[in-house]
């Protein structure tokens, strides 16, 4: 009998426990759905890095087979590999990361397409994600420039590398642009003899091939490879910087050691884990902050509701804990039920979605979210709340005896409550107005529910819309306002005097310098970084925390970003150790000024400064203004690129977090439109003998249903007010700690995205409210009046 009750008290009350279900169910899709996301890309990375076999720590510098042995036989050295990079280009003017290897047994291949590495092979492999762009297929030929090398190579297979999730040109570059930029392996075997050959007579000082010759008899071009970088695998993690120090101790040639930890592609993937892994924290935590809250009250409502029922019940002889385990069902089962397709939903809807786009962004295999204990554990804390909420209840309404339970409760009101509109600005009030107040006092926690899930869900909308106003004022600020060149030439290594002299007459003089640094604290303890050596004018300029652009900076010490110097306490006239990589002499510096830089926390110094330490200023960027669109080739620069590229890489990073935003946008528009349909039902359900009371007294259903509009717009306007700050507040707080250390970004949102969440809002609100009003109009007016008797 209590189960056919059931189904009819449901049927009777379909809205409301629609209401329910969607709620949690939202609140659990949401959770869990990023949750999969995130752990998604954690366990997909770990799988990959695992069996690919990422390395552990890079040396770096001009190295050779006698390095490779010493660092082999360091003690909890597992294994090493040298490697040759160098920056080639396409017949097409394309861009390829052209790496020359003797083996793969560290950061292997993984192949989508074509043949594993073979060093007895000729030919090349090639990012997969550039043949996809370029259309290239397995068996192509493609014409790859070096120099004087120019190589013409069949395509043996489409790969990824566990070291190459994420490649930019530079640290200039935010985005990826995988159409013009990609990486490339080949045999150390495919290098021509004609190439080291030139390279030994130019260090040599020799014109002459046949003085060469004469000089260097037993010449084998093999052994005078320049590789750049031997990759090393260690036994024991554990034991990493003591490996890094024996091999700073017996490398003469190694100019840095970087662990894989440090490097741009795994930090960026990382962070994005880091990052999403504060979205968990904050938007799903809302959203099942928002939906519980409304669900407790749900329930609370739908009980209250049955108080009667519950009487009659107990006349009938029925004990507490059936009738109170008859009640707990309803909302047992229905929160089992949304909880189950919430998993769902979140694993299949959010999870893969998000998980597809940054599969897109990094450069990955075989993606897939994950479902951790967590996200069932959440689902099962929400089952057991909305069953303790309706036990707490239904105990309470239990405790009376059957012949109170049979008559609807007389609210508590205070009359010193309902006074205030007899007093004062109140007293001029109208009378819908003067109902409404009194109504607001009458139902405090109704109307705190309200306006805690309108807030929420307005927040939201401002937070999401606000994150692309951000990172648009930033794209401006990166790419306009410090950026102020039109080109920037990436110069070639070991290039001389009279050559930059060249391009120094023909794209002007503004140059910069990046230098590898590591710097050491008080302890001893010692971080990588990097310095930026500026002789660029106005071409690289600095600005302060308010964005407002700085003179040109002092040549008496350095200048660090704020977010750095916030995370490690330092202040102005501080003093910094730090040496550059592969010198040993260590450099004591004063912190003169501060700078903000969107993207790259370093320190910063004017070519002055260096020079007056006693360091050589090698210029590795020149800027300019000059028109260089109808230019594909620079002798002495590797690549060209143009602000606009620039912008346009940012914009494709824009247009993922977009996708993402728009389903958040979705998700919080969806839960606030439920929520409020949600509490005008139960403010309908409560206001019925009211609403027949002023019908009888002469009232037309159109005065009614302004009135009770008028109270949900006023809700609606106090959500809006609070919700609107409190939305620039969340941006804020996700930007400065969502977003990795790399990046100082902040919220900067545009009066428009104010306005378009406020209308947005109250739109919604405005027209929830005139749907339920025209049940005004159908209130069985006897049912109503007899109720309360």
């Amino acid at each position: 009998m209590l189960k056919r009750k059931m189904f009819r008290d449901i049927r009777k009350n379909l809205s409301q426990f629609i209401t329910i279900f969607l709620m949690i169910m939202i609140g659990i899709m949401a959770y869990s759905g990023i949750e999969a996301y995130m752990d998604g890309m954690t366990k997909t990375a770990d799988k990959f890095y695992s069996e690919n076999n990422l390395y552990d720590l890079n040396v770096m510098g001009l190295l050779n087979h006698d390095d490779l042995k010493k660092i082999k036989e360091i003690d909890n050295v597992k294994d090493a590999e040298l490697k040759l990079s160098v920056s080639a280009t396409t017949d097409n003017d394309k861009v390829l990361l052209l790496n020359f290897i003797e083996s793969n047994n560290i950061s292997k291949f993984y192949v989508y397409e074509g043949e594993k590495f073979d060093s007895n092979k000729s030919g090349i492999w090639l990012d997969n994600f550039y043949c996809e762009e370029n259309n290239i297929n397995v068996g192509d030929t493609v014409l790859v420039k070096y120099e004087n090398m120019e190589l013409h190579e069949k395509v043996l297979g489409k790969i990824n590398v566990p070291d190459h999730l994420y490649d930019t040109r530079d640290d200039s570059e935010l985005y990826p642009d995988r159409k013009e930029f990609g990486f490339a392996y080949m045999s150390t075997k495919e290098i021509t003899e004609d190439y080291i050959k030139s390279l030994v007579m130019k260090e040599l000082g020799i014109n002459d091939e046949k003085v060469f010759d004469m000089v260097m008899t037993d010449f084998n071009y093999k052994d005078y490879i320049p590789f750049s970088s031997i990759m090393v695998d260690v036994k024991d993690t554990s034991k990493e910087d003591k490996v890094k120090n024996d091999i700073e101790d017996k490398i003469e040639n190694a100019k840095a050691i970087i662990k894989v930890e440090d490097t741009a592609s795994y930090t960026a993937y990382q962070g994005e884990i880091d990052e999403g892994k504060t979205y968990v924290g904050v938007f799903s935590g809302i959203f099942l902050f928002i939906a519980m809250l409304s669900v407790i009250t749900t329930m609370t409502r739908v009980v209250k509701n049955q108080r009667v029922q519950i009487g009659t019940l107990k006349a009938l002889g029925f004990s507490n804990n059936r009738i109170l385990f008859h009640y707990i069902g309803y909302g047992f089962w229905i929160s089992i039920f949304a909880s189950v397709v919430g998993l769902i939903l979140g694993y299949f809807g959010i999870g893969r979605v998000f998980l597809n786009l940054e599969m897109e962004f990094f450069e990955i295999p075989n993606g897939a979210p994950a479902m951790n204990a967590s996200s069932y554990y959440v689902a099962l804390i929400v089952i057991g709340i909305v069953a303790i909420i309706t036990y707490i209840t239904g105990r309470s309404i239990l405790k009376e005896n059957p012949a109170e339970t049979l008559r609807n409760k007389i609210p508590s009101v205070k009359g010193n409550a309902l006074n205030i509109t007899k007093k004062g600005f109140f007293k001029k009030l109208s009378f819908s107005s003067k109902w409404n107040v009194r109504d607001i006092l009458r139902n405090k926690m109704r109307t705190f529910m309200g306006l805690a899930g309108v807030v929420g869900c307005s927040a939201l909308i401002v937070c999401a819309l606000g994150m692309l106003d951000s990172m648009n004022f930033f794209v401006k600020l990166q790419f306009e306002d410090l950026y102020n060149f039109d080109y920037k030439l990436n110069i070639k290594e070991n290039v001389s005097d009279k050559e930059l002299k060249v391009l120094y007459d023909k794209y002007g003089n503004h140059t910069s310098q990046s230098l590898g640094i590591e710097i050491k604290d008080e302890k001893g303890n010692r971080e990588s970084n990097n310095i930026f050596v500026t002789d660029a004018g106005k071409f690289v300029r600095f600005v302060d925390n308010k964005n407002n652009i700085k003179s040109k900076p002092t040549d008496d010490g350095i200048y660090v970003t704020y977010k750095l110097a916030d995370i490690k306490g330092y202040k102005l006239g501080d003093k910094i150790t730090w040496h550059i990589y592969g010198d040993s002499k260590y450099y004591t510096s004063k912190i003169v000024g501060f700078n903000k830089d969107p993207q790259n926390q370093n320190v910063s110094m004017t070519r002055e400064y260096l020079e007056s330490l006693g360091i050589e200023y090698k210029p590795d960027s020149l800027y300019t203004n000059n028109d260089l669109s109808k230019i594909k080739e620079i002798k002495n620069i590797e690549t060209i690129q143009d602000i606009n590229s620039l912008k346009e890489g940012m914009t494709g990073m824009l247009s993922m977090m977009k996708t993402m935003l728009v389903l958040i946008i979705g998700i919080a528009v969806l839960l606030g439109g439920i929520i409020i349909y949600n509490l005008g039902i139960l403010s309908y359900t409560e206001k019925q003998y009211q609403f027949s009371t002023l019908k009888v007294l002469g009232f037309e259903d159109k005065q009614i249903e302004n009135i009770f509009i008028k109270q949900n717009n006023w809700i609606a306007i106090a959500s809006i007010i609070i919700g609107l700050p409190c939305g620039f507040y969340l941006t804020d707080w996700l930007f400065k700690t969502a977003i990795e250390e790399h990046y100082d970004f902040g919220a900067f949102i545009e009066i428009k995205t104010y306005v378009i969440a406020a209308i947005g809002t109250f739109v919604i609100s405005y027209l929830v409210s005139k749907f339920l009003a025209r049940k005004i109009k159908k209130i069985d007016m006897v049912t109503s009046l007899k109720g309360n008797e």
